[in-house]
């Protein structure tokens, strides 16, 4: 079959290689020299380009390469956090599965309060200034950096004091969003355009450091050590969700789907992660989203749950992306699920 499975040796590329593999389709990995050995332990990737960074996707001999192997790309948040998004969309020739447009209101947070919104979906309220600030706030870094530099603050006073103390300036593309109590969820969609239906593959929290450490330490020791919360990325622990509270969040995934055929045509294709806050089971806000494959997939490589219950075997994100690729390929319409 002369269509292959390329991603960057990163993120999710474990789970990306074998489903193409799974699917029968030729695995081909963009593997960091620093990340070599690690990759040649699992012996998954039919093909290894070896580059010294993900900046390197946008050299004519590599993109020279991927294509000769009828090449498409499956995107991860690395790409979306370290490199020049617009320049990557713009530069790379080589098809990417999914909207690639996407990719860039992924990168920016105005546009993707914007989509939400459009979508009808409720989302936290958002601050361009620490003097509008009237509620406790989370304030996040520009990217997709695992939540690499959030900090919380109570208030407007509480929050100018912290970004004095850390020297951090808003002209870094700070983000200013209300800090809504309640649990966090992420539930992992597909959007096939093959089928013009939305699966729900799988669910999970995130395990974040140190604020998932704290609640082991009594509240006065908190107060006396004045430890501050972070909250970058570990692990991922999967969840299940109240079989009730399914439509609600298939509702809001449609909803988003919808949007994105009107904003960023043709809209969603694939993998894609809704990044929520249920205050109650019935009280959804979402402060996120991811427009591609998210690494809490990476807990169902052999399935999940939900997966299991559509496909009667272990569909891991990496294998239904493989599997949609395949489907495409067979029936002459790529067209529909690559940019």
């Amino acid at each position: 079959m002369k269509v292959s499975v390329a991603t960057y040796g990163s993120h999710s590329a474990l789970q990306i290689l074998r489903g193409a593999k799974d699917e029968g389709l030729k695995a081909v990995l963009l593997c960091p020299r620093s990340r070599h050995r690690l990759y040649e332990r699992f012996r998954l990737a039919d093909e290894l380009i070896l580059v010294e960074g993900v900046e390197d996707l946008l050299r004519e001999d590599v993109q020279s390469n991927l294509n000769s192997m009828g090449s498409i790309l499956v995107p991860h948040g690395t790409i979306i956090s370290d490199v020049d998004i617009k320049k990557f969309v713009k530069d790379f020739k080589v098809p990417i599965f999914g909207n690639r447009e996407l990719l860039i209101w992924e990168s920016d947070r105005e546009l993707k309060e914007m989509l939400l919104k459009k979508a009808g979906i409720e989302v936290p309220r958002a601050f361009s200034s620490p003097d509008e600030v009237d509620c406790p706030v989370i304030v996040k870094l520009p990217g997709a950096e695992g939540g690499r530099g959030y900090f919380i603050a109570s208030g407007r006073e509480d929050l100018i004091k912290k970004l004095t103390e850390t020297g951090v300036r808003m002209n870094r593309g700070l983000y200013i969003q209300e800090y809504v109590v309640g649990v966090t969820v992420y539930p992992h969609f597909f959007y096939s355009p093959l089928k013009g239906e939305v699966e729900l593959l799988g669910v999970d929290r995130r395990y974040e450091t140190n604020v998932d450490s704290l609640g082991r330490i009594p509240a006065s020791d908190q107060l006396n050590l004045g430890v501050q919360p972070t909250y970058e990325v570990v692990g991922n622990i999967p969840l299940v969700l109240r079989e009730s509270m399914l439509e609600k969040f298939f509702d809001i995934a449609e909803r988003f789907v919808e949007a994105t055929k009107r904003l960023v045509p043709p809209g969603m294709i694939g993998p894609f992660c809704i990044e929520a806050i249920c205050r109650t089971p019935d009280d959804i806000v979402v402060f996120e989203f991811s427009a591609r494959i998210v690494a809490g997939t990476n807990l169902f490589i052999n399935g999940s749950p939900y997966s299991y219950l559509l496909y009667g075997e272990g569909m891991s994100m990496g294998r239904r992306i493989a599997k949609e690729i395949r489907l495409a390929y067979e029936t002459s319409e790529l067209e529909k699920v690559v940019t």
